[in-house]
């Protein structure tokens, strides 16, 4: 038998014979479909993944004393967001038969927060990333995290098709996809996601995203390496990196990656400050 709760009349209790456990059933929030449609839509893709791992000595020291307040998520997405401006080929998107191109770099980073007496995810397009310092990063991931205001809601062509039902509305998105005009509007086509601040544990992860790039970050842990011809215990950060392959070919992809693993591993973003819009 099925009753409403009077806390919330959109879950329902059921209860099985006999007095045992019973479930509660809760609608899926609204702000959570179009993360179905990204999945949905992510295994239609044909994606290559690097599995790296990056000595994090370096810019472990520089963290620690930066003024700002640098973050680890905050570092990764501004030395990402250089690597991207180094190969402007990974920038691109599928639209149908044709690649997008941008001319700017922006990067997509997911953010965990709390609104509404929920935990939700939270996406935070960060323009020009690769003109900003990695302490303006790290506070915009704050201030998304802790800041006031509504989660980040689709726009532009997307957000009508919200109200269609599952299967017409994906269907709709994946048609609108074909014309590059939509396609340049679904946001940028590099990503960051952290999974390192879940646990202390080392792993790498393989994501389901319709980006063309998408990085995904562990978390840090000592583990033997050799340095200077020995074996000593370094930070050692597991990175996945994961390619549309029907935009990004495993040698473009492959350089890209060598390109972030220099530029993570030497700190270099802290030394080389971002380019000023002319």
């Amino acid at each position: 038998m099925a009753r409403t709760t009077p806390r919330d009349a959109d879950f329902r209790v059921h209860e099985t014979p006999g007095g045992g456990a019973g479930y509660v059933v809760r609608p899926i929030p609204r702000e959570r479909q179009p993360v179905l449609d990204r999945l949905v839509g992510a295994s239609r893709r044909f994606q290559i993944h690097a599995l790296v791992e990056l000595d994090v000595t370096r810019p472990q020291a520089r963290i620690v004393d930066a003024e700002p307040r640098v973050s680890w998520t905050g570092f990764i997405v501004a030395t990402m967001a250089r690597a991207v401006a180094l190969h402007p080929e990974v920038n691109a998107r599928r639209a149908g038969n044709r690649i997008l191109l941008f001319d700017r770099v922006d990067i997509g980073a997911t953010v965990e927060r709390h609104w509404e007496g929920r935990t939700v995810l939270d996406i935070l397009e960060i323009r020009d990333a690769d003109r900003k310092s990695c302490a303006e990063i790290s506070d915009l991931l704050h201030r998304t995290k802790y800041g006031p205001g509504q989660p980040h809601r689709a726009t532009g062509v997307t957000a009508p098709l919200l109200r269609l039902p599952g299967p017409l509305r994906r269907t709709a998105i994946r048609m609108a996809a074909t014309r590059p005009g939509v396609a340049a509007t679904f946001g940028p086509a590099v990503g960051v996601t952290s999974i390192g601040m879940f646990s202390r544990g080392w792993g790498w992860a393989i994501p389901l995203a319709p980006l063309t790039v998408i990085a995904t970050v562990g978390g840090i842990v000592e583990r033997p390496a050799v340095h200077e011809g020995r074996v000593v215990a370094r930070p050692l950060l597991p990175l996945t990196l994961t390619f549309d392959h029907a935009v990004v070919d495993g040698a473009p992809a492959a350089r890209f990656v060598e390109t972030l693993r220099d530029l993570v591993e030497t700190a270099a973003v802290f030394d080389d400050p971002p380019e000023q819009p002319s």
